[in-house]
């Protein structure tokens, strides 16, 4: 039978007692049909994984006992991404922020650039949902920590804004750029994608005086989703958990 995993910023490991918000007492109870003697697993946002038993359950909270940690099922990946996505329109949107919870993205920052169609005073309304299929993504795929999503910027903003912390800056375009190459060893390094429109030659301008090396794929015209899970994908395996 599959263990359920729930997310509880409440957890107290040492009285051995955990609750469940509002939201997910109520995907407990109506959606999953859980009830109260049933297992399941807790995870804390922040890298830790728990095990435990429903001692009550309503449609606004649940309250879990026998609380004790065990191994996340899914570890962290000891490389560091961060990733800014320039936002894109439709669900397709959504995707891209799933599969970078998927593919172990520590932080992600939506980004708004001189050829997207959305606009930053848009976005904020949006932050809301993003951060659900986040949690949601986490459940799924088995990480214990939450991946981070930050407010959206303007590309020119986020990139000056990178500090010199990171061991490589990663600035993916379709022209004006080389094709991938790495300085190891890497950690923690930080990847921009652009829009379906491409960049702008200011915006290209403002990410290598910023420190970005400009990076393709060859020559390969991809659409913006896959790119962004593609050169994901690609760091992971050159330098994380993906081999």
């Amino acid at each position: 039978m599959t263990v359920r995993r729930f997310y509880s910023d409440t957890i107290d490991a040492a009285a051995g007692l955990a609750a469940l918000s509002a939201e997910e007492a109520h995907h407990a109870r109506e959606v999953l049909r859980l009830k109260t003697g049933d297992s399941l697993n807790l995870f804390d946002g922040e890298g830790r994984e728990f095990t435990g038993k429903l001692l009550s359950l309503t449609k606004s909270f649940g309250e879990v006992v026998e609380v004790r940690e065990i191994v996340p099922s899914a570890p962290e990946s000891n490389l560091s991404i961060t990733q800014g996505s320039v936002v894109i329109p439709g669900d397709k949107y959504d995707l891209v922020v799933q599969k970078a919870v998927e593919l172990g993205v520590v932080e992600f920052v939506p980004l708004t650039s001189m050829r997207c169609e959305i606009k930053l005073k848009d976005l904020d309304k949006k932050l809301t949902r993003w951060r659900r299929i986040a949690l949601d993504a986490s459940k799924q795929c088995g990480r214990a920590r939450l991946m981070l999503i930050g407010e959206p910027l303007d590309v020119k903003t986020f990139v000056k804004g990178i500090s010199d912390g990171f061991d490589q800056r990663i600035f993916f375009s379709e022209r004006d750029g080389d094709k991938l190459s790495f300085d190891p060893p890497v950690r923690t390094l930080v990847s921009v994608i652009g829009p379906k429109g491409g960049w702008d030659d200011s915006e290209i301008a403002a990410a290598r005086d910023a420190g970005f090396d400009i990076a393709t794929f060859g020559g390969r015209i991809l659409r913006a989703e896959t790119a962004a899970i593609a050169l994901t994908a690609i760091l992971q395996h050159r330098f994380g958990d993906i081999n």
